[in-house]
């Protein structure tokens, strides 16, 4: 270990996920507009990459299945936040709004 490292407990970062888990499902149950459901869901998929890669440092570094995971949620989260805010826009478009409550019915 070099001098410079500072030893967090595991404990830390899994409230801190816990935090931000429990922030993005505010987000999404809470809130009208679709944008901001999005950026919730982001938050959770966060969350969730947060404690892969706390729990991959903490359990064993020979294995990569941690990491590998994590970058498959950043990945997956820019994937869903890119076709998310096209939905978006083209909702917009034929709507005029974002507020989740006028999207009850998306034919014709």
């Amino acid at each position: 270990e070099g001098a410079f490292m500072i030893s967090i407990p595991l404990e830390a970062f899994l409230v801190v996920s816990a935090v931000l888990f429990a922030i993005g499902i505010y987000a999404i149950l809470a809130q009208r507009t679709a944008v901001m459901v999005l950026m919730g869901i982001e938050v959770v998929l966060n969350a969730v990459g947060l404690t892969l890669f706390a729990l991959w440092g903490f359990v064993g570094r020979r294995d990569c299945s941690g990491r590998f995971f994590s970058i498959l949620i950043v990945t997956v989260g820019a994937i869903e936040m890119a076709v998310g805010l096209g939905l978006m826009m083209l909702l917009y478009r034929r709507r005029q709004t974002v507020q989740v409550d006028d999207y009850e019915s998306l034919s014709g």
